[in-house]
């Protein structure tokens, strides 16, 4: 596994567990092209039922697109095939057993954190027991995947019959996960272990950055984790963020309409950002 991808995971996927009552106003971005207009919007995958975040410029920005682009096309029986492939141990192998004393130490008091019987992660690759935890304590959070940005509005607009694109596929992100490097991905659980009750008190700073669409600081808290570990980013945001480039500026220079492109905020921030790159490529962005 890629290093300290839990930090990723936490920072993409846990952001809202704390989230404010009000006064909610995620960072958004327009590019216009030739004969288009892209609006970019932050999406916190994992949101309290409750809160309310579309403001006037994001409801005006769904509202005036023909076509909606997300991160990831969500597919339930994808994602279970490829744990099934790819998310257990050998057998008569023991993720307990592969881990020195000190992670035993760590894993046993993330267990007791969240309520999980060892037995419940024992036979699972240390990468599907990280996301299992990392789940295990949205849930707990009170947040819900079914309250994300990318979820409600993916529901919405298909719904309103609206034409729908994916920048990837369920497969591509879920491969990600399970690097082909054992000793890798042992290593980053190990840090997981070391990191994961801590977690939960970094994200109420990460949500109310989100929330105020302060894009220099929710980069800060979200990949300052990666700064040590370069070729983490790179795979994990760098190289996905200009693969996306490509497609964006397709849409920019030979299309028409009006595009709403709903990525994790994350993928927006920092120098190697989504708006950074467009704007190094020539095009005027409007937003923070």
């Amino acid at each position: 596994m890629l290093p300290r991808i839990s930090l990723v995971l936490a920072s993409t996927l846990l952001l809202g567990a704390a989230a404010p009552d009000a006064g909610v106003h995620p960072a958004l971005w327009t590019v216009h092209g030739k004969h288009s207009t892209i609006y970019l919007l932050g999406s916190v995958h994992v949101l309290p039922p409750n809160i309310v975040w579309r403001d006037k410029r994001v409801e005006h920005a769904i509202q005036s697109a023909d076509t909606y682009v997300f991160e990831v096309s969500p597919d339930a029986d994808v994602a279970r095939k490829f744990i099934a492939e790819n998310g257990s141990l050998p057998p008569g192998q023991s993720l307990r057993a592969m881990l020195p004393p000190a992670s035993q130490a760590d894993l046993d008091a993330d267990l007791a954190s969240v309520n999980v019987p060892e037995a419940t992660l024992d036979t699972r690759r240390p990468w599907l027991a990280e996301l299992a935890l990392t789940t295990i304590q949205i849930t707990q959070s009170g947040s819900s995947p079914m309250s994300g940005v990318d979820v409600t509005l993916l529901a919405e607009v298909r719904a309103r019959g609206k034409p729908v694109r994916f920048f990837e596929t369920t497969e591509q992100q879920m491969a990600l996960l399970a690097s082909e490097d054992t000793k890798l991905e042992l290593e980053s659980f190990e840090a997981f272990l070391k990191d994961f009750r801590a977690q939960k008190e970094e994200l109420p700073a990460m949500i109310a950055a989100w929330s105020a669409g302060d894009v220099d600081k929710l980069g800060a808290l979200g990949l300052g984790h990666l700064a040590d570990h370069p070729d983490a980013k790179k795979a994990l945001v760098d190289d996905r963020n200009r693969a996306w480039i490509k497609k964006i500026e397709a849409m920019l220079d030979g299309e028409s309409g009006t595009f709403l492109i709903t990525v994790g905020a994350l993928h927006l921030t920092g120098a190697v950002g989504v708006p950074a790159l467009l704007r190094a490529d020539g095009y005027k962005v409007e937003g923070p």
